[in-house]
């Protein structure tokens, strides 16, 4: 039996969240937390999914045609709970459009050491590696530029407006900028760096909040577009600081100047709050960060909304302060991972 395994590393925007999907520089790497997809055949027609271990999350469906029948695992509710999972059925929809893709049964199965809706970048790295994994598995030629074009297809689908920043990531892995619609990969040294992240999706959620939650990025660009286009004057002089603020870190950067890069994080969370995007509870890891030593910190990925409970993540540049820091953001009741920068992108193995 023929088996492909793709496996891709989540990711952490470290400057220009936002903004650069109106164009302007995003500095964004890749870090060494990793989701894997196997694909692999089953005897009925149509495609079982089985999202095994999402932090807090699980779910089941059966992504069979309506005239063949209609199964969901954990959740009775089969629409919902297929919103819950946007991101992977609009991949299969998008490739079987595009592609020579389907005609037989597929077990696709998700493993994950990314949280969900946390702002590293899960969706972009479900996207990436089911699309490589169904293309490997059906024979379709490609290269990684190809399967980061049709991610980024799939996610502007689902969300309506998306960044090449994320796809970008989960495809080649390491450094990347966003400069003029244009990804470049930069060979810039590795960091340690803290994830304090908030919430995740506990299993015993309404399945209807829980979908709200899984596009909770759709909803937060959506809000920006509003503000931007109500105060436009406004948030155009922020949008260009936010430019500037991203070319001045990536000298920062290559300088190994740790205590700039630091403060031009700082400034990167006042302009993505000034925005709307920083939710209470991502403020107060923030702040506990600064407060116990860090270098700098920040909101990272699409921030979060207090309607949705704060769900989010936070980056911390920790400097000698490790230990103290990582204590402050569990007192303040996130999750806090080390991380290190950098990590291998897409790997695609075969197995018969």
């Amino acid at each position: 039996m023929k088996i492909i395994r793709a496996s891709v590393p989540a990711k952490a925007i470290l400057f220009g969240e936002h903004f650069v999907v109106y164009g302007k520089r995003a500095l964004a790497t890749a870090i060494n937390r990793r989701l894997e997809v196997v694909v692999s055949s089953r005897e009925k027609s149509g495609y079982h999914v089985k999202i095994a271990n999402i932090p807090t999350f699980g779910l089941q469906l059966n992504l069979e045609h309506e005239k063949v029948g209609r199964e969901a695992y954990l959740y009775k509710d089969y629409d919902n709970a297929s919103k819950a999972i946007a991101y992977v059925k609009k991949t299969i929809d998008y490739l079987e459009e595009n592609y020579e893709i389907g005609g037989k049964g597929v077990e696709l199965e998700i493993n994950s050491e990314i949280p969900l809706s946390a702002g590293l970048g899960s969706s972009a790295a479900t996207c990436v590696a089911t699309i490589a994994a169904l293309k490997e598995y059906f024979d379709v030629a490609t290269d990684l530029e190809g399967i980061r074009k049709d991610a980024h297809s799939v996610e502007k689908a689902v969300q309506g407006n998306a960044s090449p920043v994320d796809t970008a990531i989960s495809t080649y892995g390491g450094y990347v900028l966003v400069e003029d619609a244009e990804v470049k990969r930069l060979p810039l040294a590795e960091l340690d760096l803290i994830v304090g992240t908030i919430g995740s999706i506990p299993l015993s959620m309404d399945i209807t909040k829980t979908a709200e939650i899984s596009l909770k990025t759709k909803t937060i660009v959506e809000a920006v577009k509003a503000r931007r286009e109500s105060f436009s004057s406004i948030f155009g002089h922020i949008f260009d600081a936010a430019d500037e603020l991203t070319a001045q870190a990536l000298i920062a950067l290559e300088r190994k100047d740790f205590a700039t890069l630091g403060a031009l994080m700082n400034v990167n969370h006042g302009l993505l709050d000034a925005i709307g995007v920083v939710p209470r509870r991502l403020s107060e890891l923030v702040k506990r960060s600064q407060e116990s030593g860090a270098l700098g910190a920040k909101v990272t990925g699409a921030g979060g909304l207090d309607a949705m409970g704060g769900v989010g993540s936070v980056l911390v540049l920790p400097g000698e302060q490790k230990d103290r820091i990582k204590v402050a953001l569990e007192m303040a009741g996130a999750l806090a991972l080390d991380v290190k920068t950098g990590e291998t992108g897409l790997k695609v193995e075969q197995f018969v």
